[in-house]
Parts: structure tokens; C-alpha cells; sequence
């Protein structure tokens, strides 16, 4: 979830410098996006070596669906996880066009996110395997992370990840949760 970068690049003449830069990577499967989903990520915190992930999507599964989540927060040497797996529970799911909110709670903390969204480009992404369908994304998104612990009212982290990559996509109405 966290990395440290090493490198660069030259383009049309121009040197790219990612020395001591901040890397993130995952995968997907499948071959299309759900009808909805929200996924946004940040390892640009105050301090180094804290990384944040989230998705929320309308997952489909033998012949219904259901939203489905996880999210993740890297504390250094911790992973804190918030999944529909693990039993954690979405407890708000608000998405418009300035701004998305979530709440999710685990048996231990209450996590809450706020994103300021902000220009995002047109990528291409698969439909049926194929790189047909449009999404935007964006990379310079505000996402402010609040951990509490939910037996003491501690804030136990609370920060604003800068250059936080943001997609929003499809029926987002499928994922509101007020």
C-alpha cells in the first residue's frame, strides 16, 4: 500500500524525477467495472509511511447484488481493515459532485472520510474484456481520514492525504447510503 519510488523518466526532453517518491499498487479482476462503485487512495499524509485505500461498489453474485466495501489504512506497520468480509458495516455512503462522505465502522473503530473531489480525466476501462467503457479519475483529490476508537471516543488518527486518487462511477445512487 506504501512504497518508496527510485528513478526517473525523460519525455520529449524533459527529466521526470520520482526519487524517494511515494508508490501504490493493486490489482483488479474480472472483465468489467460494477454498475457503481467509488474507489479513491492516498499515501500522501503529514508523514510518511501511512497509506489509505477505500472502494465501495454494487457488487454483483449468482443472480443478485449487493454493495459491497473495503478499505484499508496503513499505519506504518498496521493495516486497520474495514470490509464487508471482516463485518464491518457501511454506515453512510454519500456521493455528489463537489464531495464524497463514508462512514464504516469495525468492532473497533469508527473510520469517517471526506473527499473534496476535484478535475478528473476520461481513462478507458474494460466492458466484457474489452477496453471499450470510459471512467474519470482523478489524481489530485483532498481525502481527510478520522479513526476513532469506538469504546473511548479517541481520536486515534486523523489527517488530510493530498494527490488522492478518485473514481467515481456508474449508477452512484446504487451506493448511497444517507
Amino acid at each position: 500500500m506504501d512504497h518508496v519510488l527510485k528513478g526517473h523518466l525523460e519525455v520529449d526532453g524533459e527529466f521526470l524525477d520520482f526519487e524517494n517518491g511515494r508508490g501504490y499498487i493493486e490489482k483488479d479482476w474480472g472483465q468489467s467495472f460494477p454498475s457503481a462503485y467509488l474507489w479513491l487512495q492516498t499515501n500522501h499524509f503529514s508523514q510518511p509511511g501511512i497509506s489509505f485505500k477505500a472502494s465501495v461498489a454494487k457488487i454483483p453474485y449468482m443472480g443478485y447484488s449487493f454493495v459491497g466495501f473495503i478499505a484499508g489504512l496503513w499505519l506504518g506497520d498496521r493495516l486497520i481493515q474495514f470490509t464487508t468480509y471482516n463485518r464491518s458495516v457501511l454506515r453512510k455512503s454519500v456521493i455528489d459532485a463537489e464531495k464524497v462522505e463514508l462512514v464504516i465502522q469495525n468492532k473497533n473503530y469508527q473510520l469517517e472520510v471526506r473527499i473534496k473531489r476535484e478535475a478528473s480525466t476520461s481513462l478507458a476501462s474494460p466492458i466484457l474484456g474489452l477496453m471499450d467503457g470510459r471512467i474519470e479519475e482523478s489524481m489530485n483529490a483532498r481525502i481527510e481520514v478520522n479513526l476513532t476508537d469506538r469504546k473511548t471516543g479517541k481520536i486515534f488518527f486523523n489527517d488530510i492525504g493530498r494527490n488522492g486518487g478518485l473514481e467515481v462511477a456508474g449508477k452512484i445512487e446504487q451506493i448511497r447510503i444517507p
